[in-house]
C-alpha cells in the first residue's frame, strides 16, 4: 500500500512542478509547500483515493509506472485553471464529507509520511 501512494505522490509532484513552472510561484496558505502547494495534504489524500487505474504499483514494471506517471502529468497539464480550481473544490468537499474517524486515520497517515520524509531528508 505504501508504494502506490509514494508513486502517486511522485506523479503529483511532477505535475505540480510543471504547473509551478507554467504559472509562477504559488500563493495562499499552501505557499512554501511547492510544488505541492496547489493541493493541501488532505486534498492529495482524497485524490489518491479516487485515482482510476492507479493499480498496485508494486506489481507494475518500471516502464508501466513511468507510463502511468506520464499520463497523470499530461492530464494535469491539459487541465484549465478553472478545471484545477473545480478539482480542488471537489476534493475539499469530499474531505469535508468524510466521517471523523476516517479523517483521523488519513491525518495519521499524512503525519507518518511527513515524519518519514523529514527523517530521510535529515539523513538519519
Amino acid at each position: 500500500m505504501r508504494m502506490p501512494i509514494l508513486a502517486l505522490c511522485t506523479a503529483l509532484l511532477a505535475a505540480g512542478a510543471a504547473f509551478a513552472q507554467s504559472t509562477g510561484p504559488a500563493t495562499g496558505p499552501a505557499t512554501g509547500q511547492a510544488p505541492h502547494g496547489f493541493l493541501t495534504p488532505e486534498q492529495r489524500a482524497m485524490l489518491r483515493t479516487e485515482q482510476p487505474g492507479a493499480g498496485d504499483w508494486r506489481n507494475m514494471t518500471g516502464a508501466q509506472r513511468q507510463q502511468f506517471r506520464d499520463q497523470l502529468r499530461a492530464k494535469w497539464q491539459a487541465m484549465s485553471e478553472a478545471d484545477k480550481q473545480a478539482l480542488r473544490a471537489r476534493l475539499q468537499a469530499a474531505w469535508d464529507a468524510l466521517p471523523a474517524a476516517q479523517k483521523q486515520a488519513l491525518e495519521q497517515k499524512i503525519a507518518e509520511r511527513r515524519a518519514r520524509w523529514q527523517q530521510q531528508g535529515s539523513g538519519q
